[in-house]
Formats: C-alpha cells, sequence, structure tokens
C-alpha cells in the first residue's frame, strides 16, 4: 500500500518511552564506565538516556538557531535535491558560571533495534549521512553563560534516491567529570562516568515530500520466552521512502480465550527495519496460539499479520556429580542410566591415567 508520509513522522525512541517526537531527534546520552576496586576496567555501557531538553547536565545545549520569530525547531529539516547542498545553523551554549570547552561532531542516523532513532559514529571517521554534514569545527571554547552560532553545509551526493535520510550534530564536554561511585559490596565498590552528549537531528529530503511513499510490512512474528512470560518479537519493515511511526494491537487465543495487547512502533526510517517487543503475558512457555498483528500508520494506512506462534518450553537440567570436584549438566529424562554410568566411569578412567601419568613422571624425574 503507498500513500503519502504522514503530518509527524517522527516519534521518540523506545529507550525513553516517557519522552515526546521532539525527544526523538535530540537525546542525551549518558555513558557509565564502571571499575572495580583494584582499578580493573569494565568496558563503557549505554546507561539510561536524560530528560529531554537540550541543555545538558553539566551545563551546555546544542539546538538549532533561532528562527526570525524567536521559535527554536526540535531539529533541522531541510530539502535537498541530489547534488545540491544546505545551509544550517546551530546553537551551542554553556550554561555554567565557568569556562568550558565543547568538542562538536557529525554524526549518522539510524534506527534503533527496537525502533526510535538513533545516532553512531560521532567524533569516528564518518559514515553515510555524516559525512553529508560539513563546516562544524572540532571544538568551541565558550564563557561562562554564552553562546555561539555554528554554521554547517549538507550536501547531498550525486545519484542519491528520493526519500528521507537522517544525519546529527553531537556535542559533549572536552574535559571528563571525575568517577561517582555508585555502589559496592563488601570491600569491592563500582564507580561510573558519566560523559553527558547532547545530538541534534538533521533529518533531509530528497524530493518532493509530497510525492514519496510510505509503507510497512510485516515479516513475520516470533514468540519468545522470558521466564514464564510470553513475549511477541514483531519484525517491522519500513520499505517506502519516508520515516514513518506505526500502531495498533497484536491479538491472541490462549487456553480457549482472546485478548490484545497495544502494540506501539516507534519511527523507522527507510529502507531499514525494528522488532517490536510486546510482552504477553498469558502466552505461557510452550503454548502453542493463533495471533493477529494489525497496525496503522501514514495517512489511513494499515499492515497486518496473521499466524501461528509457539512459546519455547524451558530446557529442564540437572547436575549430576561425575567425580572429584567434576559436575555435568544434564538433560532430565534426556539420557538413559547406561550412558550416564558410562559417563561416570569414562571420568574415572581418565582421573586414573592422570594418576599414572603423574606417578611415572615422579619416578622418571627421582632416576
Amino acid at each position: 500500500m503507498n500513500g503519502r508520509p504522514g503530518r509527524r513522522p517522527f516519534r521518540h525512541s523506545a529507550r525513553d518511552p516517557g519522552a515526546g517526537p521532539k525527544r526523538d531527534l535530540r537525546q542525551t546520552i549518558a555513558v557509565a564506565v564502571a571499575v572495580a576496586a583494584l582499578a580493573a576496567a569494565v568496558p563503557a555501557a549505554p546507561a539510561a538516556a536524560a530528560g529531554p531538553g537540550t541543555v545538558g547536565a553539566t551545563g551546555f545545549g546544542l539546538t538549532p538557531a533561532p528562527a526570525g520569530n524567536g521559535q527554536v525547531a526540535p531539529y533541522f529539516m531541510m530539502t535537498v535535491a541530489a547534488g545540491q547542498s544546505f545551509t544550517g545553523t546551530a546553537r551551542i551554549s554553556n550554561n555554567a558560571a565557568n569556562t568550558q570547552q565543547i568538542l562538536v561532531s557529525r554524526s549518522t542516523g539510524g534506527t534503533a533495534t527496537t525502533g526510535g532513532t538513533a545516532f553512531s559514529r560521532s567524533f569516528l571517521s564518518c559514515a553515510g549521512t555524516g559525512c553529508w554534514v560539513t563546516g562544524l569545527p572540532r571544538a568551541v571554547t565558550l564563557p561562562g553563560d554564552s553562546d555561539k552560532l555554528l554554521p554547517f553545509t549538507v550536501h547531498v551526493p550525486r545519484g542519491t534516491a528520493r526519500g528521507q535520510y537522517l544525519a546529527g550534530i553531537t556535542a559533549e564536554l572536552a574535559a571528563r567529570p571525575r568517577p561517582v561511585k555508585v555502589g559496592s559490596n563488601g570491600k569491592s565498590s563500582a564507580k561510573a562516568i558519566i560523559v553527558d552528549q547532547i545530538t541534534v537531528g538533521v533529518a533531509v529530503t530528497v524530493g518532493s515530500l509530497s510525492q514519496l511513499t510510505t509503507h510497512f510490512r510485516i515479516p513475520g512474528v516470533v514468540a519468545v520466552a522470558l521466564g514464564p512470560i510470553g513475549r511477541l518479537d514483531i519484525r517491522l519493515d519500513n520499505t517506502g521512502q519516508t520515516f514513518a511511526s506505526a500502531a495498533g494491537t497484536a491479538s491472541c487465543t490462549a487456553a480457549g480465550k482472546r485478548f490484545s495487547v497495544p502494540v506501539t512502533a516507534n519511527t523507522i526510517l527507510p529502507g531499514e527495519q525494528a522488532t517490536i517487543v510486546i510482552n504477553a503475558r498469558r502466552l505461557k512457555e510452550g503454548a502453542t496460539a493463533p495471533c493477529k498483528v494489525r497496525l496503522g500508520y501514514g495517512q489511513g494506512q494499515t499492515v497486518s499479520w496473521a499466524g501461528t506462534v509457539t512459546v519455547p518450553s524451558p530446557p529442564r537440567t540437572r547436575i549430576i556429580h561425575t567425580g572429584p570436584g567434576i559436575y555435568s549438566v544434564l538433560p532430565v529424562g534426556g539420557v538413559p542410566i547406561w550412558a550416564i554410568a558410562l559417563l561416570v566411569i569414562g571420568v574415572l578412567i581418565l582421573a586414573a591415567l592422570a594418576v599414572l601419568l603423574v606417578r611415572r613422571r615422579r619416578h622418571s624425574l627421582a632416576g
């Protein structure tokens, strides 16, 4: 089903369900690095995103420059023909009392695994749409309570197909904050270094927006067991030319009763896909159920899927003692007694051989 894009193509990322559409393209990312008591480093991992707004926790901000009427857009929106360029202006601010150096980078927009926009490649070599953005400084030093305008250029390569694309402008402080203690257990403790990072999206439309198509398809739905709770993983592909989101329901029949759960799919970029995760508590482990998914998107468009899903049964295992200090995990009812006996005998034989080899080695050394 082809059609025209909706008026509000962007929705917030699934990683921050409390935010609105504006939060989707202007996210603050906290990166925590855990440090063990003996200074053993743990790989960095993304923490929960901060609340909406364009001012970081350490007092700096990044937004599009205000328009002539003083209004500030949530992100940049440009229409650029293939092979042409467009200029924009960002405003970076230092809202702290002291002078701060702020690093600036271009970034590449994409779709998060479970839907919603995400940005990558900041402060690294550019890739994809990130390379379209040029003219930004690498760093800006601002006195306390001041701001600066940063002009930049977006160049769309020749031959770029019609559609909507996403890049970004990212900022973070040059000075790393001090580690903060986040927990302890006896003599061990952990600290975190929180890096406050802000990204403003640069949405680029190539071609006439009114002539671009919006289209979703659902290739399949898989049931997953999380302990005793069933879950539906809905694969949603954006096969159109515009940013799009969707909402609807998933309904299944389990134990003779039909139930429905709401489904919300945040922004998916053209040509990309996401797995929409839905808890379905009435689907139990090992159950097989017919299900239907129906989602609305764009301007009155719908996409649907119907089929049967099976929630995997948990593997049943038991632990047996097969030798001195040796234990084995075996499936319940899956291994006959004679096989277990052979396994135990084999372990004992190996242990005996090891003892003989050690004794022979000692005798040879003594000789």
